[in-house]
């Protein structure tokens, strides 16, 4: 049975695995290049969530205080949340979280990414599928996406993909920056 500790221990053999190698469709540089930093300084913080209207992961959104670069909220009902709803909440919770410089994305167990990373070697700890959704500081995120963007990061990026994921993103974080 998936515990806390459990899925600590995945989501890091996972990122150490998959989001920490070199890939192609990222010029070479790893999926996540901040992963391994961010590890190493004891900075993820991973969390079994309860899942249904996420009012625990909404708890975890305005108690964020910078302890963690990233809190990673999983939960297993993935069958009772849409890939749709789990997109669509995501939405929600950035008009929410971008006054407070945060930034929420994630994924749903059957989400199909474009640019996603060769998981195929990759061997999970536990046989249960959960979602994951990452918080993080809005202005460290786009940062670190400006800086890995000059090194070609995003050259492999689909058109649609690099909207909805970057600029979308920037755009937020530079209306929050200068409001109207």
């Amino acid at each position: 049975m998936l515990n806390e500790a459990l899925l600590s221990k995945e989501i890091r053999e996972w990122s150490r695995e998959v989001l920490e190698k070199p890939s192609k469709k990222h010029n070479n540089l790893p999926a996540c290049p901040f992963a391994n930093n961010s590890w190493t300084k004891d900075r993820v913080k991973c969390i079994l969530g309860l899942g249904g209207l996420w009012e625990d992961l909404l708890t975890l959104i305005e108690s964020f205080d910078d302890t963690y670069d990233v809190i990673i909220y999983c939960a297993t009902d993935y069958e009772d949340v849409s890939i749709e709803e789990v997109e669509k909440r995501i939405d929600i919770l950035n008009d929410y979280a971008v006054p407070m410089n945060l930034w929420v994305m994630g994924s749903h167990p059957d989400t199909e990414i474009s640019h996603a990373v060769d998981q195929t070697d990759y061997n999970p700890i536990s046989d249960e599928d959960y979602y994951q959704i990452f918080v993080q500081r809005l202005d460290v995120l786009i940062k670190a996406s400006d800086s890995i963007r000059t090194k070609g990061y995003y050259e492999n990026y689909f058109n649609d993909d690099f909207h909805s994921l970057v600029s979308r993103r920037k755009q937020k974080w530079l209306e929050k920056k200068n409001p109207k």
